[in-house]
């Protein structure tokens, strides 16, 4: 029902690209001019200033985005409203997961919401958790899961699930590591570890910081992206990782990795929904809802 050409202008004036947004939207490019140069001939305005391959959004556009969030946004509350005086769940509803909770909490959650709620049009945007507060505060998703412990002040944060990180070598490693090790033996071993901005990363650097142990101190080989890079680059070199325990659960299960107890240092941590302030109604609390109360198929 929502006008579609404020949707691509939306998508347009976010990823500042034609390209992007056709991308996004699964239209053709020249489809995507087409639109926005009606709403320039509706408004009488360009939208955009155009510089060789650049574009940057005019005052008018600033002003046209500004409204064109709230009124689709007005739409999506319509559209959930109405299906509920038939007690239907419809609509469209935008996730956003840092790259842990993608991976490995979220899969059967989804599968369980889309089979009871056929009707329902989901999307998941995958990055780490900074990634995903910045989707949330540019209205680019609906509903975030985050691991970090770092809270921006217009997001609002929710637990949802326990989790432990642990550092674990793969048993073919050449690290000859006992069961247990001191905190202060660290910076003498091989590392890899996520990359900056995500929440695994946020969590090793307080619990070290709580022994006095700097991540510059580390010995670290690499940062990477995925837990899952993590895990097979630690099975190609003598490194150890530090990863949640949910991420490791068959290859412990399997007798590929072990874990290395760190005496005293606790890397306990809670995943998270992550809203916008003010965002009470609609189909990310149906999802919050529903999410709480199938947490024990995750």
């Amino acid at each position: 029902m929502s006008d579609f050409r404020l949707k691509v202008f939306c998508s347009v004036a976010k990823n500042l690209s034609f390209t992007k947004a056709s991308q996004e939207l699964f239209v053709s490019q020249p489809a995507i001019t087409k639109h926005i140069q009606e709403l320039e001939t509706t408004y009488q305005t360009r939208l955009f200033d155009r510089q060789g391959s650049r574009i940057s959004l005019t005052d008018a556009g600033r002003l046209l985005l500004e409204h064109a969030e709230r009124i689709l946004a007005g739409y999506k509350q319509l559209e959930y409203e109405m299906h509920l005086l038939h007690n239907e769940y419809a609509g469209e509803l935008r996730l956003g997961a840092s790259t842990t909770i993608a991976q490995y909490v979220l899969p059967p959650l989804l599968g369980s919401f889309i089979g009871k709620f056929p009707q329902v049009s989901l999307s998941l945007l995958n990055g780490n958790s900074r990634d995903v507060e910045k989707a949330l505060l540019e209205h680019r998703i609906d509903l975030g899961f985050v691991e970090g412990i770092t809270r921006l002040p217009n997001l609002r944060y929710t637990t949802f699930l326990a989790d432990e990180l642990v550092a674990v070598v793969s048993v073919k490693s050449r690290l000859q590591l006992p069961e247990e090790i001191e905190a202060d033996r660290l910076p003498d071993i091989p590392l890899v570890l996520r990359e900056h901005g995500s929440g695994t990363l946020d969590v090793i650097e307080r619990a070290l910081a709580s022994k006095g142990i700097k991540l510059s101190s580390l010995h670290v080989l690499m940062h990477l992206g995925s837990t899952e890079s993590i895990k097979l680059f630690m099975e190609n070199t003598g490194c150890m990782g530090i990863v949640s325990i949910r991420s490791i659960a068959r290859e412990l299960a399997a007798g590929d990795f072990r874990i290395i107890e760190i005496k005293d240092v606790s890397m306990h941590r809670e995943f998270c929904f992550a809203e916008l302030q003010g965002q009470d109604e609609g189909l990310a609390q149906a999802f919050m809802q529903f999410a709480r109360h199938h947490s024990r198929e995750v």
